[in-house]
């Protein structure tokens, strides 16, 4: 009975000892965690542009949404319950205002040494850069976040950029700026013995340069 005992212990021993030397093997021969990152750039269009920039406005904005849906449950007894998520997101962006130069056209005349531009556009918003931090995020079991909702508060955020923009003096100091870029102008070609005429959009008469910008 005793050498019965001895040899299942023995048994029990060699079985431990067995199976702790494969666990270690298989921990020490097991490969590396391993990440494959694929990516396919694809350029779809090239397009020809002139556009002059002028003025940049930097903009730091906290930016927060809340979304709240009710349900209404009528067993045993009319009642509502509310379930909201909340988000509040610190933007930063970049807006470059100036001028879409592509539809402005200048002439020249030698006959009376002057040249005209036409068509001179009023200043824009050109580009807007930005990025989006996402300070809290809240949630409810029936009201979470999807991947619709961070699009759109991707796009929220870039209009916000936008509106806060345009309510700003950039435009104005984009237009000063654009008037000085035309005063530069008139003295090169007053320099070379020319004049320089800018035809206002609602006008066919064009009026000296310097006329316009005093």
């Amino acid at each position: 009975m005793v050498k019965r005992v001895l040899i299942f212990i023995g048994f029990l021993a060699v079985f431990g000892a067995g199976f702790g030397l494969a666990y270690s093997l298989l921990r020490t021969s097991s490969s590396p965690e391993t990440t494959i990152q694929n990516s396919t750039v694809l350029l779809n269009r090239v397009e020809e542009v002139c556009k002059l920039v002028t003025v940049e406005g930097h903009f730091s904005e906290l930016y927060d949404e809340t979304n709240i849906r009710r349900f209404t449950v009528y067993v045993p007894m009319p009642s509502t319950f509310s379930f909201s998520k909340k988000a509040i997101l610190q933007v930063e962006g970049k807006v470059l205002v100036g001028y879409d130069l592509k539809n402005i056209k200048i002439t020249a005349d030698s006959t009376q040494k002057r040249v005209v531009l036409s068509h001179i556009p009023e200043p824009e918003i050109l580009s807007v850069d930005y990025t989006i931090a996402y300070k809290n995020l809240s949630e409810s079991f029936f009201n979470s976040f999807d991947p619709e909702d961070y699009t759109r508060l991707n796009a929220n955020a870039k209009a916000m950029l936008r509106e806060k923009a345009g309510d700003s003096d950039l435009m104005q100091e984009a237009r000063l700026e654009g008037n000085q870029l035309i005063r530069i102008m008139d003295f090169i070609v007053r320099s070379a013995g020319w004049l320089l005429f800018i035809q206002p959009p609602d006008s066919n008469v064009p009026l000296p340069a310097d006329s316009l910008l005093t």
